[in-house]
């Protein structure tokens, strides 16, 4: 028999592995679940919303498990704990600064705060700016959108040949623009024209509304003039009726203030309309009711405008719209759409309808024999 021998076996250590997946993933020694911070890819987004519209809000958020609360002004709205938020205002009142928190088991992050904006079913958002082109200015071909949610419409050219469209604008999508007004330009003679921007106006009194219903015009110095209509806010220190103001720009989209009113009548005033023709500036706005027809001012500089004898009208035409010279005369534009002209600045001739559905049109003569025509008219294509 052998002698027994003793016998070492080699050590082998024991190494336990402990694996996280990085999504919502499993402790491998146990099976559980691993939770890690919910990170937000895409934000919601900012909207205006009519009383009775429906608009989704929604959030992309990586992580697993994940719970939702949608929050207005920094509180939760009860039942909005999906990734999506079905909103559907029933009065102005419900707008906000929306927001929602995600959250999990390993922690919670909180999207940027947009606005929400409630406006009213019944508005000029309502409607959209069409385009429309003719051979000359009293006929014109059909129609296209110009830019959809937008009205009360100027133009004018400068000598360059650039075009120059400015507008009141009323973004669903963007509401920091809504009810601004915007310009858009075209250097084609208007087959295609830049994407809508919002002006910068610098110099408006402390206390003013912001610039509303504007008219685009050239001064003898090349310069832009936009008038629009000004006054101190509803509740501002001091009664104010409203009247026209005016700014100048090189560029057409960052204008300043020049101080001053051009022309307040002593009662409300809006949507004035201003060229200079014949060696002088002309002003029209519509007193108040159609039958009441329109203040008439003229200017030898633009700036200090006196009142001259009123023109008449009917109430089947509103004297909203804008002025044009044609030839030799002196054109206004106005709603329904038709025109009528004067070769004296005193007298006008009857209105001439043009046959189209729409209001508050304004036409410029874009190259010889191409008159552009924009207008606020129903929406769609």
């Amino acid at each position: 028999m052998c002698p027994q021998r003793s016998r070492r076996l080699p050590i082998i250590p024991l190494v336990f592995a402990t694996v996280l997946a990085c999504d919502g993933g499993h402790d491998a020694t146990t099976g559980a679940s691993v939770d890690t911070a919910p990170v937000i890819v895409v934000d919601p987004r900012p909207r205006v919303v009519p009383v009775g519209a429906t608009w989704t809000f929604t959030v992309s958020a990586t992580g697993a498990r994940l719970a939702y609360q949608w929050r207005r002004d920094g509180q939760a709205i009860a039942g909005a704990t999906a990734a999506n938020y079905v909103f559907t205002p029933r009065s102005m009142a419900e707008g906000g600064r929306i927001d929602v928190v995600v959250r999990n088991g390993a922690g919670s992050v909180t999207s940027a705060p947009v606005t929400l904006r409630v406006v009213s079913t019944q508005g000029p958002w309502q409607q959209d700016l069409k385009i429309a082109v003719g051979v000359d200015a009293d006929r014109f071909g059909t129609a296209a959108t110009f830019v959809r949610q937008a009205g009360v419409v100027s133009l004018t050219r400068r000598a360059s040949g650039q075009l120059v469209a400015v507008f009141q604008w009323f973004p669903f999508d963007d509401p920091g623009a809504f009810d601004l007004v915007a310009a858009s330009v075209s250097t084609d003679g208007g087959r295609s024209w830049s994407a809508p921007r919002t002006l910068t106006v610098t110099g408006l009194p402390a206390g003013y509304q912001r610039p509303f219903d504007p008219t685009i015009t050239v001064r003898d110095d090349g310069a832009l003039r936009l008038y629009f209509t000004c006054g101190v806010l509803p509740e501002g220190p001091t009664a104010a009726t409203l009247g026209f103001c005016s700014a100048t720009s090189a560029d057409g989209f960052n204008y300043t203030v020049e101080p001053g009113y051009r022309f307040n009548p002593g009662r409300n005033a809006v949507d004035c309309a201003v060229l200079r023709w014949n060696g002088q500036w002309h002003l029209t706005a519509p007193i108040g009711a159609p039958q009441e027809g329109a203040y008439h001012a003229v200017s030898a500089d633009g700036l200090t405008f006196t009142r001259v004898a009123d023109i008449p009208s009917t109430a089947t035409v509103n004297w909203t719209g804008n002025l044009v010279a044609v030839g030799s005369t002196l054109r206004f534009y106005g709603t329904p759409i038709w025109y009528a002209a004067t070769t004296d600045g005193v007298t006008w001739s009857a209105p001439r309808s043009l046959g189209l559905t729409g209001g508050d049109p304004a036409v410029v003569e874009a190259e010889p024999g191409r008159w552009v025509l924009v207008y606020t008219g129903a929406p769609g294509s």
